[in-house]
């Protein structure tokens, strides 16, 4: 085997830039060794009656942040978020005991579609007593990704701008307990509480059809949820508010989140655990948050950690924004 000569020798890639190029693919492949990763633990989860619950989806962003280098900044980050989300469940499940009695949401339900529910015109043409539909799945997987998609989201902003994560983590906390202070003085209950005789609850139904034993985290078993929490609906809150904060950084990303904030109003109508008004409702805790929050950071812009570093409103490269 003949050597190569000077000229050839200097066309080769030296060990440092194929070193350069494997770094600069790294964070791709690690994107997409995520997505199979949380799709694969999700599926598996769903699959087998789990309810995903937040504290099994950060397990798998710890993991995924220590691999790229940053999994004390994760920590450091993420355990204010978590000790305070968790405290609002648990809130979340007091706000049942408090004695209040639950609005009849379902009377201005029928008002406002002329004596109709919605969730029961859906049922009666779509959902079947006897079989699990596509649509049983499809939309009870929607429902199961609650906690799911806004960790995800929010994992997303932390990965590209520190500001930006803390932007939309705040006022992820306060539409919450926003939410929480209606459940605490003007409790409601879902159309499946409310009319059990013409509403079928579908996800109980499609989970004794499954023949699988629905399980809940020790962690969550023991905060006593609450049944009287359906106005308004932080179902259809959470992602829409997602979809808000995504289109700072890129755009298709936002439009994907609006289309998947559609179904999910669908799944929760479909599934009779909201009315249309609790999710309409929610838009309108939506806009005082996002309004409130970017208030008080226009005038004490420095009160979230990031904003010394890195501006959360700089502008967004073209590339980037996908429009």
């Amino acid at each position: 085997m003949r050597e190569a000569t000077p000229a050839e020798a200097a066309l080769r890639p030296t060990a440092a830039a194929r070193l350069s190029r494997l770094v600069r693919r790294r964070p791709r492949m690690l994107l997409v060794f995520s997505v199979v990763y949380l799709a694969a633990v999700f599926g598996v989860m769903l699959w087998r009656g789990v309810e995903i619950e937040p504290e099994w989806v950060v397990l798998a962003l710890l993991l995924i942040a220590v691999a790229t280098g940053r999994g004390i900044q994760f920590l450091k980050d993420w355990a204010p978020f978590l000790v305070l989300f968790i405290a609002y469940e648990a809130m979340s499940g007091f706000a049942s005991q408090t004695g209040f009695r639950p609005m009849d949401t379902g009377r201005l339900e029928l008002a406002l579609f002329h004596g109709t529910l919605p969730t029961v015109w859906l049922q009666s043409r779509l959902y079947s007593t006897t079989r699990i539909s596509p649509l049983d799945w499809a939309t009870m997987c929607a429902y199961f990704l609650h906690f799911v998609i806004p960790l995800l989201v929010g994992f997303v902003f932390w990965m590209r701008s520190r500001a930006l994560y803390w932007r939309f983590i705040s006022a992820l906390m306060l539409l919450s307990f926003l939410a929480f202070l209606t459940y605490l003085f003007f409790p409601s209950a879902p159309p499946w509480y409310q009319f059990p005789h013409e509403v079928h609850k579908v996800i109980d139904a499609t989970i004794r059809k499954w023949g699988v034993s629905y399980y809940v985290s020790p962690v969550f078993s023991h905060l006593n949820p609450n049944q009287f929490a359906a106005f308004p609906s932080l179902h259809a809150s959470y992602p829409v508010l997602c979809a808000i904060y995504a289109w700072r950084l890129n755009r298709r990303f936002s439009i994907g989140l609006f289309a998947w904030s559609a179904f999910v109003w669908f799944s929760i109508v479909y599934l009779g655990e909201h009315y249309v008004v609790d999710a309409l409702a929610s838009l309108a805790y939506i806009a005082v948050t996002v309004v409130s929050l970017e208030l008080v950071l226009r005038r004490w812009p420095r009160l979230l950690p990031g904003s010394e570093h890195e501006g959360a409103t700089a502008p967004v490269p073209a590339h980037a924004r996908g429009g």
